[in-house]
């Protein structure tokens, strides 16, 4: 498997964040766990993404450990989706899943649309918000602008992203994410 891993900082979020992208011919996978405050008490967030080979999401599971232990658990079958086992038509059209409080998961539309610099591309993903963790379908816009250079906009966000070969972010906005280490697989 080929893939890449990174450790992103946010002073925004009081967080640091490890994440690993492993490719194989079955589809991806974006594994990670994030350290921050989460109630104003310290926690952190175990989380696994994977994908089909064309890079839509098939399965999310977040686990947050702190004062008190959270799970959510989304998959998708046939373009189908669930959360926690409930079923979501709300969702049926989303082929991302988006996760609050990490850059990791704008890896899955940087990789599947594969866009060439100056075309962009709109799409709904599978939001879990962050901190309420609640998963609402979000409209999001995708401009590639350099060769490793996007922009992503969603509702009053707009955001320069920066990627490495991997199409894992290196820098989010002017200082929300940034990486201060990566390194290949």
């Amino acid at each position: 498997m080929a893939g890449g891993t990174v450790l992103w900082t946010s002073d925004e979020l009081g967080s640091a964040e490890h994440c690993s992208l492993e490719v194989g011919g079955a589809g991806a996978t974006l594994a990670g766990t994030t350290v921050l405050p989460f109630e104003g008490r310290p926690a952190h967030i175990r989380f696994s993404v994977t994908t089909d080979p064309q890079w839509r999401t098939r399965s999310v599971d977040v686990e947050i450990v702190g004062h008190r232990s959270i799970a959510v658990v989304m998959r998708v079958d046939d373009g189908a989706w669930s959360v926690d086992g409930v079923a979501r038509p709300d969702l049926a059209g989303c082929l991302d899943a988006d996760l609050g409080w990490t850059p990791a998961t704008n890896t899955l539309p940087i990789r599947r649309l594969g866009l060439d610099v100056g075309e962009s591309a709109e799409l709904t993903a599978a939001w879990l918000r962050f901190p309420d963790l609640v998963v609402v379908p979000s409209r999001q816009r995708y401009v590639r602008e350099g060769a490793h250079a996007w922009r992503y906009l969603s509702g009053d966000h707009d955001f320069a992203l920066e990627t490495n070969a991997h199409g894992l972010v290196t820098r989010y906005g002017d200082d929300l994410w940034v990486a201060s280490a990566t390194a290949d697989t």
